[in-house]
Formats: structure tokens, sequence, C-alpha cells
């Protein structure tokens, strides 16, 4: 063994082998300093991912916010982590599969998102700065297109095709906030017009909604029981009033009027009273916020904020409200605001969709119903079994095929029927990964 051990040593001792090894130290140190300047250049390059595994945070315990669909294969939904970031995930097959297409931070805003076909849409936040996301190949990637003053809040938007929008937003002025003022694009975003304060002082603006190019709606807190209408795109506003219920429209104080178009000539339209604040008493109330409708009140001699939901709310994100307003009126119209007609809904909770302006759906405690003349009367409700809707979230595209999503539990859930509603399928959303924000 001491031989050996001594041949060993002489063998590495000799000048020969000093050489050779002298020669592997200069060739190892050049690999390692091209390793090490290839992850400089590409610092994306994960050269020793096997070594070092990534670690993903897969979830489910998010909410849905929005959903939209083009076709019955093809939709998106935005959905809200608890973490305050968003994600957006699209399906192509019907909600057999979902990719998730991007992940940036909300801070608990609602979203607007409207897609217009299988590729062009828009996204963006409300309350905030004023900030345009749109994709052209069906939100793989997004653009971002800043509007007007960056300083400026969102009160809503509302686009009719992939060029044509509106804005309502409030400018931040040394004395607060300066009552919103319309805004109208006719490049997707590119460039904004200002049309200046829909409505005098004191009524206010909390909500647009355009039905068709020339034709938009406001959604208004004003001292009268009537809406707000457009017809040369945005440009003037003329009060339509709003027939009265049999025991007619009560005195002072403020209507909140809530407009939503259906489908066509079709709109709805909630109308809510609030008697002024009589003291401490508990008596009025006024409105603060849209949506959800968010009202000041005293209840027992101290300021309450209630939250309430209305007939045509679309989805709400952050505080889900559930409680309907005390009051309201719900009136709808087939022909454009000509006439109006009191509407109904089978019950206060589920969630109402329109193939068209006479045509409605309600699904709700797991019962389902029909109207043919724009809920002035409905169908028998009859059994479903399905999960329960989530307010504001059943799109009907045609005849045979809708969507709609659950109410939050432990896992998001969608709903779909491609029979007319006779049969519906649960669709569970994917785990996602809630990955570091980026706003973009």
């Amino acid at each position: 063994m001491q031989s050996a051990e001594l041949e060993t040593d002489l063998v590495a001792s000799s000048p020969r082998s000093r050489v050779a090894r002298a020669v592997a130290l200069i060739a190892a140190s050049l690999v390692t300093l091209g390793v090490t300047s290839a992850v400089y250049v590409h610092p994306s390059l994960n050269l020793f991912a096997a070594s070092a595994p990534v670690q993903s945070a897969l979830r489910g315990d998010y909410r849905v916010a929005a959903i939209d669909f083009v076709s019955p294969s093809a939709g998106w939904v935005v959905v809200d982590f608890p973490s305050g970031d968003y994600a957006l995930i699209h399906t192509a097959d019907g909600g057999i599969g979902w990719t998730q297409q991007l992940t940036a931070p909300s801070e608990g805003h609602a979203k607007y998102m409207k897609f217009f076909d299988a590729s062009v849409g828009v996204l963006a936040l409300v309350g905030t700065r004023p900030v345009l996301r749109r994709t052209s190949d069906g939100g793989r990637t997004w653009v971002s297109r800043p509007a007007i003053d960056p300083n400026a809040s969102v009160v809503s938007w509302s686009f009719v095709d992939s060029d044509h929008g509106w804005m309502l937003a409030s400018r931040t002025t040394p004395t607060g906030s300066s009552p919103p003022s319309l805004y109208r694009t006719e490049d997707g975003g590119l460039s904004w017009s200002d049309l200046g304060r829909p409505v005098p002082e004191p009524d206010r603006a909390f909500q647009v909604q355009f039905s068709y190019l020339t034709t938009g709606w406001l959604t208004t807190v004003s001292s009268g029981p009537y809406a707000y209408r457009t017809q040369d795109f945005g440009a003037t506003w003329t009060r339509v009033v709003l027939p009265a219920p049999a025991q007619g429209w009560p005195r002072g104080g403020e209507f909140f009027v809530a407009v939503r178009p259906t489908s066509g000539q079709g709109v709805v339209a909630s109308v809510v009273h609030f008697d002024p604040f009589r003291g401490r008493s508990g008596v009025g109330g006024t409105v603060r916020g849209y949506p959800p409708l968010t009202v000041r009140s005293f209840d027992g001699g101290r300021l309450r904020t209630y939250l309430y939901t209305t007939l045509v709310d679309e989805l709400v994100t952050g505080p889900f409200a559930e409680e309907m307003p005390p009051n309201q009126a719900q009136l709808g119209t087939v022909d454009g605001g000509g006439s109006w007609s009191p509407v109904t809904v089978p019950s206060t909770r589920g969630a109402v969709g329109f193939f068209d302006a006479a045509h409605w759906w309600w699904i709700g405690n797991g019962l389902t119903a029909g109207s043919e003349d724009g809920g002035v009367s409905w169908t028998k409700p009859s059994g479903l079994g399905v999960i329960e809707p989530l307010p504001g979230s059943l799109r009907v595209l045609d005849w045979e095929h809708a969507w709609f999503a659950g109410l939050p539990g432990t896992r998001a859930t969608l709903a779909s029927t491609d029979d007319g509603g006779v049969r519906w399928r649960s669709v569970a959303l994917p785990l996602l990964e809630d990955r570091p924000a980026a706003d973009f």
C-alpha cells in the first residue's frame, strides 16, 4: 500500500503531470467564466434548474370578477386573488382547458372587460388612474394606453366596438374630486375628446353604458325620477321622465336611477328613493357610490354605510352586497325609452340574462324561469338543480347557449348550457398561480 501511494505522489509531482493539471484548471476556469457571462447577458437562463426547482403556488381561493364570452367555446374570466392581484384566464374549448394570460395588481378595484371577437378586446380598472389595456391576439399579449390626466380617477368605461368607447372620469383638485366628465375615443383609446359634464349639478353621474354607437344611458343621482339618454354619441344628454307607480313618486330627497341596456332597444331601470337626512332619527340617506350602491345613513344615532344590489347590477368586486335597496321600482322598455312598463323578477336572488329586448332568462335558488315581454310577466319557475349564480353574471349568447358564474365558494365555478337551458354543466375553474404582480 505504501508503494502505491508513493507511486501516485511521484506521478503527481512529475513535471509532465504538473503541466497537465495546469491545463485542466485553465480549461475549467474558462468554462466557468463562459457560464457566468451567459447568465449575465441572459439572466432568464436557468442552467441549474434541476438542482434548484422553482416552487409554484397554485390556488383556487379566488372569486370571479368579470366574465365575457364571444362564442359557446371562446371566453374570458377575470378573477380576484386574496392578495389584491387579479388574473385573466381564457378558454377556447368551452371550459375544458384554461390559459392564464396575465396577472396584475388591482387593489380591490372593479374591472371592465369587453371582447368584440376572438381576437380584439379591452380591459381596464375602475376607480384608479385612466389606463386602458388592449389586445389584438385573444389576450396573449396586451398594450397599455394611458388616457387623459394620470391623476384622474375613472368612474366608468363603456365600449360598443373596438374603436368607439366612452369614459366617465373625475379630476383631482386642491379641494377634492371634481364632478365626473365624459370622454370619448374613436381610435380604440389612442386619443380622447373631452365632452364635458354630462349632467348639471347637483345631479351626479355614476356610470355610462352605450347600447349603440349613437345611443347611451347614464346611471345618476338626481332630485327627480328621470333617466339621462344621449342619441348623438354622448355630446348632449336629455332627461327621460319615468312613469310613476300607482302610489306616485315621493317628494324631496334624492333619486338613484340605475339604467342598463339589455339588448337591441331594450333598457331596464331601477329607481330608488332616499329621504333627506332628518337629524339622527335614522330616516333618510345619501348615495355615496355605485357599484355597489353605497348609501350613508344614521342607525341608532351613528353613521352607517349600507351596500345594496339592484336588478341591473353587473358583477361587483369587493364587498358583496346581497340586500336589495328599499322602495325599489323596476321599469323596462323595449323601444328605447318610448314607453315603459313595471318589471319584476321571480326572486330578488339569482341572475337575469337577456337574449334580446323581450326575451329574458332568470336563474336562482335552483330554479329557472323565462319572460317573453321584457320582464313584465314570467313563466312558472321550474326546478333546474344548478349552482347558485352570481348576480349579474348570466351571459345569454343565443337561443341555445349561455354561461354564468357561481356564487363565491370553496372553488370558483361556471355553468353552461347548449340546449336553451334544459340541461346545464358545471365547469370548475383551474388552480391558478398568483404570480408577483407587474403593472404593465
